[in-house]
C-alpha cells in the first residue's frame, strides 16, 4: 500500500519513466534484417538451437497440464528437449532410420488402431490399406485430422527410433556360460565364518590426525565424486506487512457499526434515511452484497464445516446475529438464516437396475419385473443376521458407487432425484427398504443423519492499513541504508531483527529456506554486476520487504575443503584408523587378542554367500565376504577395512554349490540384470555426447 501511495503522489514522473525505460529498450535491440529483435536461443544441444519461443510454448504446457511453478516447468522441459535433440542427432550419427514398415507394424500391433472398426476388413482384421485409404482421404477432405496424424505419426517415428536404439543396446549386451557359472557359485557357494569386528568408533578420534592437506588430495584423487555447480549464499531480513492491534481493532469496529441501525443523509432526497442493521434488514443478500467482501453463501453446513465457533453459530435463534468474531485471517458477523434437523443424511446403496433403465448398462437384461423381485430378494439378504451390506453391494449392485460398497457419502436435499430423496430424509437412521426411480430399484440404508443450518456472513479480510504498510515500508528502507552504511550484521544486530541464511542456492532455484518462492532475489544473486557485500531491497509476494546482502560467490568446480570436510573427514578417520591398528599388529595376530584388546566378541555367521555380501551381526561388508572367499579352510585373514569396522576372520567350513547341466538360465538373468542397470543411464549418457549451452537464466 506504501507503494501505490508512493505511486499516486508521483504519477507524471513514472509516465515519463515508463516511457523513457521503453523507449529504451526498443532501441537497445539488435536487429535482424527482417527488423525483429534477435535473441540468444535459450539451448544449444550440439548444432542445435532452440529458440526462446520453442521452448515457451513448452513450458506452458507443462504448467498447464501440471500446475508447476514458472521455473519447475521449464526446468523439467530443459531436461526432456536436451534428452530429445541429442537423440535426434545421436540417431543422424548412427544411421537409424524409421521406414515406412517401422510405422505400419507399430500401428497394426497398436491396440488403439488394431480395434478401430474404420481400419478392419470384413473378418474384422486390421487392414492396412483401409488405414492407408483412411490418411488420404483425410489428406484431401479433412485437413484438420490428417494434421492431427501427422503430429501421431512424429510421436509413433519417436517412439520407433527409440525403441531401435534400447534394441541396439541389448544387442550388445552378452553373458557366455562361463559368466552364468560364475554367478552362480556367488549366489550358491557359501562360507561359515568366526569372526571379530573392532567398529570405528571404539578406536578413539584423537589417535589420528585429519589435515586440510588430506582433504584436499583427497578430493583431488575423487574428483568427479566432489564436482558442484556454481553458487550463491545470501544472508537477509524480512519486513512482515500483517496487520496490528489497532488494523484489527478498526476492522472489528467497522463490522460493530452494523449491529445498529445507521441513519445517513440522502443526496437524492435531501432527506436522512436509515439504514437497518444486519439482523433487521429484509434483504441479507444485498446487505451482505454491500458489506462483505465474500458474496452470500446460500450453502448449508454441518457443524464440523463451522470450524471454532460452529456451537454458538448452531445455537442462534432464525435471525438472531453473531459477532464480530476473528475466523483466520477474517472477521465476520453472522446471522442465523434456517436451521434444518436432519438435513445432511449419509446413506449406502445398491442398485438393481433393468433394461431401458435410466444409464443401465448394456450389459443388463433382466426386465422391469424381474428388477423388482432380485431387489427384495436382496434386501432379505441384507436384514439377514451377519449380513454385510458393503459386499452385498459390490456383488450386486449395478450403480457406479458399487465398488465403495455403495457408500453415497452425506448429501442434502434435493441432490438426490424425488423418491430416493424423500425416503432418505423421512426414515430414521437405520432404515432399510426398497425405492424405485427412474434408474431401477434401490435397496436403501440410511446410516446417518446431520443438523446443517444457513448462515450469512458480512465477512472482512484482515489486511494491515496504508499507515501499518507505510511504517513495514519505512522500516525495511531504514534498514536497507543503515545495514549499507555500517554493515549488514552490524545493522541486524543494533537494529534488533533476526539475520536469517541462504545457503548453496543454485542458478535455477527459484526458492529459498524461510523464505519461499523468491525467483527475484535468487536472479539477482547471480547478476554479473551482484557483487559480493552488495545489499538490496525487494518486494514479498505475499506483501513485505526481504532485504538482503550478498555473501559468497561459489564458482563451478571441485568442492572447497571447508565444504567437503564433513563427508571426507569421515572416510579418512576409518582409513588412518584401519592404517593405526596395521602398524600395532604382526601377521600372525590371532582373533582372540584383537577381541581382548578393544573388547569385543568372537562372533560366527553360517552360510554366507558372496553375492549377498551380508555376514549375520555385521550388516552388509561385501569387501569382508569376498576378503572370506579367498581363503583357504581354517586360515586367518590379515585385517581388512570393512564399511562398520575393522575386521579379522577365519573360514570354519566351505559348501561348494552343485554344479548345473547348464548356465544359460544365469547368462540371461545377468544380461537383464545389466539392461535394468543402464536403462536409467540411457538418457543421461546420450545427452553427454552433445555440448549444451544453457541460457535458460536469461529468460527464467
Amino acid at each position: 500500500m506504501a507503494i501505490l501511495g508512493k505511486i499516486r503522489e508521483k504519477s507524471i514522473v513514472l509516465i515519463l519513466v515508463i516511457g523513457m525505460a521503453l523507449f529504451a529498450f526498443v532501441i537497445s535491440g539488435v536487429f535482424d534484417g527482417a527488423g525483429t529483435i534477435s535473441q540468444e536461443p535459450v539451448a544449444i544441444v550440439g548444432d542445435e538451437e532452440i529458440t526462446i519461443e520453442q521452448f515457451s510454448r513448452r513450458v506452458d504446457a507443462v504448467e498447464r497440464n501440471t500446475g508447476m511453478s514458472n521455473v519447475q516447468a521449464a526446468n523439467t522441459v530443459w531436461n526432456q528437449i536436451v534428452t530429445e535433440y541429442s537423440f535426434n542427432q545421436l540417431q543422424e550419427e548412427l544411421g537409424l532410420e524409421v521406414g515406412r514398415s517401422h510405422v505400419e507394424n507399430f500401428i497394426a500391433n497398436s491396440p488403439g488402431f488394431r480395434q478401430d472398426s474404420r481400419f478392419q476388413n470384413a473378418l474384422g482384421e486390421f487392414d492396412i490399406v483401409a488405414f492407408t485409404d483412411f490418411i488420404n482421404d483425410s489428406k484431401r477432405n479433412n485437413p484438420a485430422v490428417y494434421s492431427q496424424w501427422q503430429l501421431q505419426e512424429e510421436s509413433i517415428r519417436s517412439t520407433i527410433s527409440r525403441q531401435l536404439y534400447n534394441t541396439m543396446i541389448q544387442a550388445g549386451i552378452y553373458h557366455t556360460s562361463f559368466d552364468g557359472k560364475t554367478e552362480h557359485k556367488l549366489e550358491n557357494d557359501k562360507i561359515s565364518i568366526s569372526f571379530v569386528k573392532v567398529p570405528y568408533s571404539s578406536i578413539p578420534d584423537s589417535l589420528v590426525t585429519i589435515s586440510d592437506r588430506d582433504i584436499k588430495k583427497y578430493i583431488n584423487a575423487n574428483a568427479e565424486e566432489y564436482e558442484v555447480e556454481e553458487s550463491r549464499s545470501i544472508q537477509f531480513v524480512v519486513f512482515d506487512e500483517t496487520a496490528s492491534v489497532e488494523d484489527n481493532l478498526e476492522i472489528e469496529n467497522g463490522l460493530k457499526k452494523l449491529l445498529e441501525a445507521q441513519v445517513i443523509f440522502n443526496e437524492v432526497s435531501q432527506s436522512e434515511e436509515t439504514l437497518p442493521s444486519f439482523s433487521q434488514t429484509d434483504n441479507v443478500k444485498e446487505f451482505i452484497a454491500e458489506y462483505s467482501e465474500t458474496p452470500y453463501d446460500e450453502t448449508y453446513k454441518t457443524r464440523a464445516q463451522l470450524g471454532t465457533y460452529a456451537n454458538t453459530l448452531f445455537d442462534l435463534k432464525e435471525g438472531e446475529v453473531f459477532g464480530p468474531y476473528k475466523d483466520g485471517n477474517q472477521f465476520k458477523l453472522s446471522r442465523m438464516m434456517d436451521f434444518d434437523r436432519g438435513g445432511s443424511v449419509k446413506a449406502r446403496h445398491i442398485l438393481i437396475a433393468y433394461e431401458g433403465s435410466q444409464s443401465a448398462s448394456s450389459d443388463v437384461t433382466r426386465t422391469k419385473n424381474e428388477a423388482r423381485k432380485e431387489a427384495y430378494r436382496v434386501l432379505r439378504l441384507v436384514r439377514a443376521n451377519g449380513s454385510d451390506f458393503a459386499e452385498l453391494a459390490k456383488t450386486y449392485s449395478d450403480g457406479p458407487s458399487k465398488n465403495r460398497g455403495g457408500d453415497l457419502g452425506f448429501f442434502r436435499r434435493g441432490d438426490m432425484v424425488e423418491a430416493f430423496n424423500d425416503y432418505v430424509f423421512s426414515k430414521p437412521t437405520g432404515s432399510i427398504g426398497v425405492v424405485e426411480t427412474d434408474f431401477g430399484y434401490h435397496v436403501i440404508e440410511v446410516q446417518e443423519k446431520e443438523d446443517v443450518v444457513l448462515i450469512a456472513s458480512v465477512v472482512k479480510k484482515i489486511v494491515p492499513s496504508e499507515s501499518t504498510s507505510n511504517e513495514v515500508f519505512r522500516l525495511a528502507t531504514e534498514f536497507e541504508i543503515e545495514s549499507k552504511k555500517n554493515g549488514f550484521s552490524t545493522a541486524s544486530e543494533s537494529l534488533g531483527y533476526d539475520l536469517r541464511n541462504g545457503s548453496n542456492l543454485k542458478l535455477m532455484d527459484e526458492s529459498i529456506p524461510g523464505l519461499g518462492v523468491q525467483r527475484t532475489i535468487v536472479k539477482w544473486s547471480f547478476e554479473e554486476e551482484t557483487s559480493v557485500s552488495d545489499i538490496k531491497r525487494f518486494d514479498l509476494l505475499g506483501g513485505g520487504y526481504v532485504v538482503a546482502e550478498l555473501i559468497e560467490k561459489s564458482s563451478a568446480g571441485t568442492s572447497s575443503v571447508e565444504d567437503a570436510r564433513n563427508t571426507v573427514e569421515s572416510k579418512l578417520m576409518q582409513d588412518k584408523k584401519y592404517d593405526l591398528l596395521r602398524s600395532r599388529y604382526s601377521s600372525d595376530v590371532s582373533l582372540a587378542t584383537i577381541a581382548e584388546d578393544y573388547g569385543q566378541s568372537i562372533l560366527t555367521s553360517s552360510a554366507i554367500n558372496a553375492a549377498a555380501g551380508s555376514i549375520a551381526g555385521a550388516g552388509t561388508e561385501p569387501f569382508v565376504v569376498g576378503s572370506g572367499f579367498s581363503l583357504e579352510m581354517n586360515q586367518t585373514s590379515a585385517l581388512i577395512q570393512g564399511k562398520q569396522g575393522i575386521f579379522m576372520l577365519e573360514v570354519d567350513l566351505f559348501e561348494e554349490s552343485t554344479a548345473l547341466p547348464s548356465y544359460d538360465g544365469y547368462s540371461s538373468s545377468l544380461n537383464e540384470s545389466v539392461l535394468n542397470r543402464l536403462r536409467p543411464l540411457i538418457d543421461e549418457v546420450i545427452r553427454d555426447h552433445f555440448e549444451v549451452v544453457d541460457n535458460r537464466f536469461d529468460y527464467f
